[in-house]
Formats: structure tokens, C-alpha cells, sequence
């Protein structure tokens, strides 16, 4: 469009003002022939054109500028509605377009601010039932937590037990060992032996060998540790639904911290510890079960056996006080006694070096209830921990609803067109 800018038209006002004083001067020089009177009359109506020119050129500039100054002050006050016009073909013109784009780019401005606050609300509501999710997951894992811990306390102290009773089976093995040795060198000094005292011998060797065999039935539980995972399962298999459904809940976080962009990678981060932990949890849960498992089984079958083991040992050591009451009535198999009973010595200590193997294994169960109770520790301080996160997770989302209010409020101060 063409325009004329401010200066070229007081220019065209000087070059026409300065026509019309020659014209006039010449036609009144004619008229009068009088060149002073021409020219009084030519300034008169100039100064009388200056005046009606600049009046009409300067209320032309006045009133579009109060126009533009009326709309700024309506903009102060937070009303957006009204349009612009743009009728000016000089340089206010320019001065009326900056105005309008200046309008139109704060109803944009009003308009996004508008649309993020309205998805800061949504996120802020999302990412609340989220963490509500969470922490009731994070209970869930607490709790569990909490019971593994008094499990595996409970558990150590059962292995300590297991412990003691070993020690004192040993005891009293090492002493029919000594009381075998014994009965080997009271055995030499025999002199004759009564069919009494034979009979009473090969009950002796009877119930000795039941007492072996026994022994190595019950050793055979001890063995059989690890094959005895069934029952403790079925518990943990509630930790391990509990880490997947951790898991999962903080997969979606991730996925909805995606689409949150740049505001989400905090709550991201967050979301990636807490699965990690989940994991941790998962595999911690899995081998907490099996330890678990085999102390509780494994710990029984002992106690049972070692019962089993004390009465036979008891009633071979009566039976071999009555040996050594009628030995001196056995002679004649005195060499086959003595040779029996090193056999039964060497047995009871063969089965003694293996009651110290199932005694260190015993211990070393020990130490991995003791470790699991660490752990299951460790889970439960991780957890309160990940509560402290969350809440400070809470707190920042508190604090942006709160600038979103803000901006709500910032925003209703203006009025768009159309509302």
C-alpha cells in the first residue's frame, strides 16, 4: 500500500504554503501595484493557511495517537478484545502494526499460559494417584520386609539351637568312642567268656550296627538340603508379586514422565531408582526363599534325626556296661570282640568328623540368616528412604500447582476475544 510519510507531508504543506504566498504576492502586485501592500496581504494569508494547515495536520497525528494511547491504557487493564485499527498511511502507522502484533501476541501468550496450566493440573492429578500407587506399594514392601526380618531372626535362633544340640551329640559320640577304646583294653584283659557273655555280645554288636545304620539314615536329611524349597515359596511368591507390580506401576511413570518432557525427568529419574529397587527386591525375595526354605526343613530333619541318634546311643551304652560285666567270662572271643568294637570306635569317629562337617554347615546357615536379616534391613530402610524421595517428590508438585494457580490467576486479569 502507498503511503506518505509525516515529513514529505510537511514538506508538500511548506511547497504549497509557499505557492499560494507567491501567487497571491503576483496577483496583488498586479492589482495594487503596490509590491509592500502584495506582500502584507500574501503573509496575512499565509500565516491564516499555516495555521488552518498545521490545525488539520496536527489534530490528524493527536487523534490517532490518543486512540492508540486509549487502547494501551485498556491493555493495562488487562482487556484484550479490541482490535487495532489500522488506517494511518505515514509512520504511525508502523507504530499502529507493532500494536497490534504486540496484542496479538499476548492473547497467544494468555492462551498458552492458559492450556499449560490446564496441563500442569492434569499431569499434577496424574502424577498424585501415581504416587498414592506407589506408596501403598512401598507399604506393601515394608511390611514384607519387616516380616522376613523377624523370620530370619527367628530362624538364626533356631540354627544356634540346632547348633548346641550338635555340640552336645558330638559330646557324647566322643565319649562312646573313649568308652569303645576302653572296652577294647578291658577286652584283652578277659580271660574267659560264658555263652552269656557272647549272647550279650553280639547284642552289643546288634544294636551298634543299628545305631550306625540309624546314624547314616539320619545323616542323609542334613544332605538334602537343597532339595527341600516347597513350602517357603508359596510366602515369597507375594514379595515377588509385589516387585512386579512395583515394577510396572513404575514402568507407567516413566512412560507419563515421557510425556510430561522436560518437567518429567526428575519424576523419570525417580521412577528408574524405584524400578531398579523392585528388581533388587525381586531377586533378593527369590534367594531369601530358598535360604529360608532349607533352614526351616533342613533344621527339622536334623533335630529329628539327632533324637533318633541319642536313643540308640543310649541303649548301646547300656548294653556295652553289660559287655563289661561279663567280660571276664568271655575268652574265647575276646579277640573278636576287641576287633567289633575298634570297628565301632573307628565308626564313631568317622561319624563324628561328620558331625562336625553338618556342624559347620549348620553355622554357615547361620551367617546367611544372619546376612538375610541384614538385607531384609537394608530393604526396609531403602523403603523409608524411597518414602522421604516421594515426599519430596509430593512437595515439588505442591509447589508447582501452586505456580499453576498462579498463572490461572495471572491470566484471568485478561480478556481474549470471544470470552
Amino acid at each position: 500500500m502507498n503511503r506518505t510519510s509525516i515529513k514529505n507531508k510537511l514538506i508538500l504543506s511548506f511547497l504549497a504554503l509557499l505557492l499560494i504566498v507567491i501567487v497571491v504576492v503576483g496577483v496583488t502586485n498586479r492589482i495594487t501595484n503596490d509590491f509592500l501592500t502584495a506582500l502584507a496581504i500574501s503573509a496575512a494569508l499565509a500565516l491564516a493557511a499555516g495555521i488552518i494547515f498545521g490545525g488539520i495536520f496536527s489534530r490528524s497525528i493527536v487523534t490517532r495517537l490518543n486512540n492508540l494511547s486509549t487502547i494501551a491504557r485498556e491493555i493495562s487493564h488487562g482487556d484484550l478484545s479490541k482490535e487495532i485499527p489500522i488506517l494511518s498511511r505515514d509512520e504511525i502507522r508502523d507504530l499502529e502494526e507493532v500494536f497490534a502484533k504486540m496484542v496479538n501476541d499476548l492473547r497467544d501468550i494468555i492462551s498458552e499460559i492458559k492450556r499449560v496450566s490446564s496441563q500442569i493440573d492434569e499431569t499434577g492429578g496424574n502424577l498424585s494417584n501415581l504416587i498414592d500407587k506407589v506408596l501403598t506399594n512401598s507399604q506393601e514392601i515394608d511390611n514384607s520386609a519387616l516380616a522376613i526380618a523377624k523370620g530370619s531372626e527367628k530362624q538364626t535362633l533356631i540354627v544356634q539351637k540346632t547348633s548346641v544340640i550338635i555340640d552336645k551329640g558330638l559330646e557324647q559320640m566322643d565319649d562312646a568312642a573313649r568308652q569303645s577304646a576302653q572296652t577294647v583294653s578291658k577286652a584283652k584283659d578277659a580271660l574267659a567268656k560264658t555263652e552269656t557273655g557272647e549272647a550279650n555280645a553280639r547284642e552289643t554288636m546288634g544294636y551298634l550296627e543299628d545305631v550306625l545304620k540309624q546314624m547314616a539314615d539320619n545323616a542323609e536329611p542334613i544332605y538334602r538340603l537343597s532339595n527341600k524349597v516347597e513350602k517357603i515359596k508359596m510366602v515369597m511368591s507375594v514379595l515377588d508379586e509385589v516387585s512386579q507390580k512395583t515394577d510396572l506401576l513404575s514402568l507407567n511413570a516413566s512412560i507419563e514422565a515421557t510425556r510430561a518432557g522436560e518437567m518429567g525427568k526428575g519424576f523419570a529419574l525417580v521412577a528408574n531408582e524405584i524400578r531398579t529397587m523392585a528388581e533388587n527386591s525381586r531377586h533378593s525375595s527369590q534367594e531369601i526363599r530358598r535360604i529360608v526354605d532349607d533352614i526351616f526343613e533342613d533344621n527339622k530333619a536334623a533335630i529329628e534325626a539327632l533324637r533318633k541318634s541319642e536313643g540308640y546311643i543310649n541303649k548301646g551304652r547300656g548294653i556295652i556296661h553289660g559287655i563289661v560285666g561279663t567280660f571276664g567270662e568271655m575268652l574265647s572271643g575276646v579277640k573278636e570282640i576287641s576287633g567289633d568294637v575298634k570297628e565301632v570306635e573307628n565308626l564313631t569317629r568317622k561319624q563324628v568328623k561328620e558331625m562336625r562337617g553338618l556342624l559347620n554347615q549348620v553355622q554357615e546357615l547361620s551367617r546367611l540368616a544372619q546376612e538375610n536379616f541384614v538385607s531384609a534391613q537394608k530393604t526396609t530402610i531403602g523403603t523409608k528412604n524411597q518414602k522421604e524421595e516421594i515426599k519430596e517428590i509430593v512437595n515439588a508438585m505442591k509447589s508447582l500447582n501452586a505456580l499453576s494457580e498462579k498463572m490461572m490467576e495471572t491470566q484471568r486479569r485478561f480478556r481474549l476475544r470471544g470470552a
